[in-house]
Order: C-alpha cells, then structure tokens, then sequence
C-alpha cells in the first residue's frame, strides 16, 4: 500500500511538472498578442496577469525539482548571501548584512541563492528594513533573515510552510504578493542541505526566517 502511494504521488508530481512547464507556450503566445492591444491601460494590465502567471508556474516548478543535477561544490556562503543582499539593496530595499567576510560550505550554490532570495523577498514584501545575520555553530550555519514587519501569529506558522499557504490575517495581500511558495522552496532547499527553517518572531515586531544548513565547513572562514 506504501509502495502504491508513493508511487501515485510521483505521477501526480510529473504530471504537475508537466502541465506547469508546457503552460510556458500560450503564456508566451498571449503575451506576444497582447503587444496589439490599443487600449494601453488593458495592455498594461493584460501583461501584468501574464507576468503573474509566469511567476507562479515557475515557482511550482522550482518547488517540484526535488533532485538537483548539480554536485554539491565547495563555496563562500558568505560571498553568496552577501551577493543577494546586494541585489535587493540596488533595487531600493533597505537590506544589510551582518556575519563573517567567508564561511566556507560544501552546498548547491544555486539552491543557496533562491532560498536565500525567496526568504529576503518575502521579508521585503511585508517589511521596511531587513537584516540578513550569517552564523557558525558547531557543523551547522544559520542564516536568519529578519524584517520589521506585522509578523505571523504562533498558530499560524506551520501552515505557512505548506505550498500556496498565505498569510492573509497577518500580512496584508496584494496584487504584488507571491502565490506561497518562497517559504516552502526555502524549506524544501534547507532540507536538501540537511538542514530546516524556522519561522521565529522578531522582537519587538516582525518575522525571522531560520535556515538551518548542515555539512558546513570551516575551513578558510573570515571575519567581519
């Protein structure tokens, strides 16, 4: 019965995979006919739509690959977390970092940045300033990301780890709001690492996102 189970829950995997990835042709077709529309209030909002439904499909997409293809590889987290700090601080987001100048770890660096990205672009989103904290402990490296925001009440925060969970009651939506899966790629990513992700309170307001990464190497480590 496992083994049946398992097995319909990888066709039903696939089988989303496969729907999301070939969406990406009409999507473009719309979009290549929405360039004649006249009305360019209609444009403008047509386009939008579109971009939405391509954020979205591309989300389910990046929360199916469940197995990467690329070898783990020893790199700089530090560099890497610092990278996307500074690429929402060009875009006008109040983003600091705080932590070590290295911290060497083996990993799949892509991974690292769309967790690392899908977290500060959620504290982004509901928050003014956010910090982005590196640290070491033992073979575990933590990255706390942690805005100013309204936050998540208690009994809310295992639910938002679930696919296409939002939080409606703690965080005002929008039309720029996400579909809910950032935090579940993240989580899905930091369990890839052996690791996991917390969702924490910020003192005196606001959320911190955990990521808690194993198999961290310290050699070659920095200081700030």
């Amino acid at each position: 019965m496992r083994e049946r189970i398992t097995a319909l829950m990888n066709d039903r995997t696939r089988m989303l995979a496969a729907i999301s990835h070939d969406l990406r042709t009409p999507i473009t077709r719309l979009r290549l006919r929405s360039e004649y529309i006249d009305d360019s209030t209609q444009r403008a909002q047509t386009l939008r739509d579109l971009d939405q439904m391509q954020s979205m499909l591309e989300s389910v997409l990046s929360l199916l690959r469940s197995e990467s293809a690329v070898k783990p590889t020893l790199v700089d987290l530090a560099a890497l977390v610092q990278m996307v700090c500074e690429q929402f601080s060009d875009c006008g987001h109040a983003v600091t970092y705080q932590g070590p100048d290295r911290a060497a770890m083996t990993a799949r660096p892509d991974e690292i940045i769309r967790a690392v990205g899908n977290l500060v672009e959620n504290a982004t989103r509901f928050g003014t300033e956010v910090t982005v904290a590196l640290s070491i402990a033992d073979d575990q490296i933590i990255i706390e990301v942690c805005d100013d925001g309204p936050g998540i009440p208690d009994e809310s925060k295992s639910a938002m780890l679930e696919p296409f969970v939002r939080g409606e009651e703690a965080r005002t939506m929008d039309e720029t709001a996400g579909f809910g899966l950032g935090l579940s790629i993240a989580q899905a990513i930091a369990t890839a690492h052996g690791g996991s992700l917390l969702l924490l309170d910020n003192k005196p307001s606001g959320l911190c996102a955990r990521l808690l990464l194993s198999n961290a190497r310290q050699d070659g480590q920095g200081s700030s």
